[in-house]
C-alpha cells in the first residue's frame, strides 16, 4: 500500500530526505536531510521540523504553475478537474524536465528511469523504451 504522507527526495536512485508529513508527535512535516549545502533540500537543518509554509514553498518548485498557458491540457492529462499542487505530486512525482529530483512515496519501488522526463537523455541504450 502506498503511503501518500511518507515520502523520500530524491536524485535520481538517491534518497536525499526523507520526509513524514504527519508524524505522530506533531502536526508539523519532520524532515531529514541527508545531504547538505544543496539548493533543493527542504531547510539548511539536517534534521527536524518544518512550517508547512517552508513545504509549501519547496512543493511549488515541483509542479508546473496555474498560470501555465497549457494547464489545463496538462491538469487533463493527468486526469485532473482543476489545479491542486498536491494533486499534481502525487500523480507526476513532482518530476520537473530541467531537473533529476523526485519523489518516491512509501510503498513504491520505483526508480528514475520509471519517472524521468527524459528517458532517451538518461537512459539512451534503454531497449524497452518504445518513445526513442
Amino acid at each position: 500500500m502506498i503511503d501518500f504522507m511518507k515520502f523520500d527526495v530524491m536524485l535520481f536512485d538517491d534518497i536525499i530526505a526523507n520526509v513524514d508529513l504527519k508524524p505522530l508527535e506533531s502536526d508539523k512535516p519532520y524532515v531529514i536531510n541527508y545531504i547538505e549545502g544543496f539548493n533543493k533540500q527542504f531547510s539548511p537543518n539536517p534534521e527536524g521540523y518544518i512550517t508547512k509554509i517552508e513545504l509549501e514553498k519547496w512543493l511549488k518548485w515541483r509542479v508546473f504553475p496555474e498560470t501555465r498557458v497549457n494547464a489545463d491540457r496538462l491538469l487533463a492529462a493527468l486526469g485532473l478537474n482543476s489545479y491542486n499542487r498536491w494533486a499534481i505530486i502525487r500523480k507526476t512525482h513532482g518530476v520537473m524536465a530541467d531537473d533529476e529530483i523526485w519523489l518516491r512515496f512509501k510503498g513504491e519501488t520505483l526508480k528514475h528511469r520509471d519517472v524521468t522526463l527524459r528517458k532517451s537523455l538518461y537512459y539512451p541504450d534503454d531497449k524497452n523504451d518504445l518513445s526513442n
